[in-house]
């Protein structure tokens, strides 16, 4: 199984802005290595489970919200966000066009300072559904040789993919 794809929208989802609402500026994360564990669940079955660690800057976050935007800019996405607590944003989300047309996705992140999020993502499109759960935390200064987007896998085997 390719995992790639599935840590990258972790990824995405977890250090990104999750609206693109011009009112809504999540509070900024450290530059640097951060490792994030991921998990999904289908009808209640753990179908992903892993940790990998990705290089980010500043400018890897701006690029993912520019591809974030335009995704849902072309299936034609519209989110209220709210803060129901310090710290803590809820995306509602609904999609008209594209593979998602009418599916209604439920987004809490909560940030800790500048170094740990905790994500939870649930789908309406199934029942009882799917739920991802991204919790990410910082490590400190990039390792020599690694640049932003740079990916370590679960493997051990570093993906290249800066911006």
């Amino acid at each position: 199984m390719n995992l790639r794809p599935v840590l990258l929208v972790s990824v995405l989802i977890a250090l990104a802005p999750v609206a693109d609402a011009d009112s809504f500026k999540p509070p900024p994360m450290r530059d640097g290595l951060w490792e994030s564990h991921t998990q999904r669940s289908v009808d209640g079955k753990v179908v992903t489970d892993m940790t990998a660690k990705l290089c980010q800057s500043n400018a890897l976050t701006q690029s993912m919200q520019a591809q974030s935007d335009a995704f849902r800019k072309q299936n034609g996405c519209t989110n209220t966000v709210t803060r129901p607590a310090p710290g803590t944003y809820l995306d509602e989300g609904r999609c008209a066009k594209g593979s998602n047309a009418g599916v209604i996705v439920s987004t809490r992140i909560t940030y800790q300072g500048d170094v740990a999020s905790h994500l939870e993502m649930r789908s309406s499109k199934d029942k009882p559904g799917t739920v991802m759960t991204v919790d990410s935390k910082y490590l400190g200064s990039c390792p020599a040789g690694m640049k932003p987007g740079d990916m370590v896998m679960p493997d051990g085997k570093k993906v290249s993919g800066g911006t």
